[in-house]
């Protein structure tokens, strides 16, 4: 898929969660038929383009985010392909990402 094809499911993506906390990450993601499983997820804080990522605290079987004065973007990324679903987590508190299988998901 094209770079500019993508910026349209982005959008749609950012503009479905603005406002939502809690959030997760999808399991999977379905491309062409096939069932791409959840393996990464990053936060940002801002949009994923100005390329400010947050560093996460390992907590045991996850990595944390306090997310105290930012305003968070939780990316996820999925096996074998390069579409991702970009949340933007508003008055969400901490993000967690991790464990098998892996999940990602902020909370307030």
């Amino acid at each position: 898929m094209r770079n500019s094809a993508r910026w349209p499911l982005l959008f749609l993506a950012i503009v479905a969660c603005t406002g939502a906390a809690p959030a997760n990450c999808p399991s999977s993601l379905i491309e062409a038929g096939s069932d791409h499983t959840l393996v990464n997820a990053s936060l940002y804080d801002g949009p994923p383009d100005q390329m400010a990522d947050l560093i996460p605290v390992p907590a045991g079987s996850v990595d944390r985010w306090s997310l105290d004065g930012v305003d968070p973007f939780l990316v996820c990324k999925f096996q074998g392909i390069m579409k991702v679903v970009t949340l933007h987590v508003v008055g969400a508190k901490v993000c967690e990402a991790g464990q098998k299988p892996f999940q990602a998901y902020c909370k307030r």
